[in-house]
């Protein structure tokens, strides 16, 4: 079993379309609000974990952190249902469980609410700490930092890692940053995202031989670079009002091919555009479905 420790910030994401763009002092009104996403299982390790889970790694491991609330309960209900380990997730007692709300503007754009809930500060349990150190991959994903800094002093040297990059500069400082990508096999990260991770390199830390880069493109595809060459590889595009996910469904999906012993780094990517294309798709369905 190939044991992946994916640490980050919980989310029930709560889903809507608006007929406009809010505006204080005016009433905005809901179009849609799907009942399969009214809460929907969210946050950067669950849906990494959910990609590793389908594409074969049955040791894929979110380590985040619930309230102990009904929320919660359905929290890892969720994760139950999409065959993903649970034992790296903490309830935190007297807590609420992190929920979100995505709320999509006409034009496409989202506005995204998150309550992270905890007041307090969040850090690895001693069960947690064992799933960081027994796993043969950590996958870094936006979370508190304290909590990353750890995990990643934890990991084996023979372990691997994979950053799946989130410029968010309360979670990831750019001490923390350099750390990552010195110590990175694999980086996930947007075209936005892209100066954040060169920044990171330029303050000093270099590249461990047989680092995997990829950059997304949104629905045109990805750039991987690869021991010095760069390769883009196109994706199938999807028209989609909520593409929340898919980036880190893809890198779930490329950490899967690589994990299993992939090194094709076009076969790479493509096995994050099959994870990604499988969960927008979904979605398209259940668009149709209800219109």
């Amino acid at each position: 079993m190939t044991r992946i420790a994916i640490p980050g910030y919980a989310s029930l994401d709560h889903v809507m379309t608006l007929d406009g763009i809010p505006t204080p002092g005016r009433t905005t009104t809901i179009l849609t609000r799907p009942e399969d996403a009214w809460p929907r299982l969210g946050g950067s390790p669950a849906y990494v974990a959910a990609a590793l889970a389908s594409g074969g790694i049955d040791g894929a491991t979110p380590v985040t952190w619930i309230g102990d609330d009904p929320a919660g309960e359905g929290y890892l209900r969720q994760l139950e249902q999409r065959g993903i380990r649970t034992d790296g997730v903490s309830a935190i007692e007297g807590e609420r469980t992190p929920m979100a709300i995505l709320a999509y503007e006409p034009q496409g754009g989202c506005l995204c609410l998150y309550h992270p809930a905890s007041a307090g500060h969040l850090v690895l349990t001693d069960s947690q700490r064992g799933v960081v150190a027994g796993a043969d991959w950590l996958c870094v994903t936006v979370g508190p930092k304290a909590a990353t800094r750890e995990a990643v002093g934890l990991l084996s040297p023979a372990a691997k890692l994979c950053w799946v990059v989130k410029d968010d500069p309360r979670a990831v400082t750019p001490d923390l940053a350099a750390e990552l990508a010195a110590r990175a096999d694999l980086i996930c990260c947007s075209a936005a995202e892209a100066a954040f991770v060169r920044r990171a390199f330029e303050a000093g830390a270099k590249p461990k031989p047989g680092l995997m880069l990829i950059e997304t493109r949104g629905g045109a595809g990805a750039q991987v670079t690869f021991e010095g060459v760069t390769t883009f590889v196109p994706s199938e595009p999807l028209v989609i009002t909520d593409p929340t996910g898919a980036g880190d469904t893809f890198a779930g999906g490329a950490l899967a091919a690589l994990a299993s012993g992939e090194t094709n780094p076009v076969a790479v990517v493509k096995s994050g555009h099959k994870a990604a294309y499988a969960l927008l798709s979904g979605r398209v369905a259940n668009q149709n479905e209800s219109a």
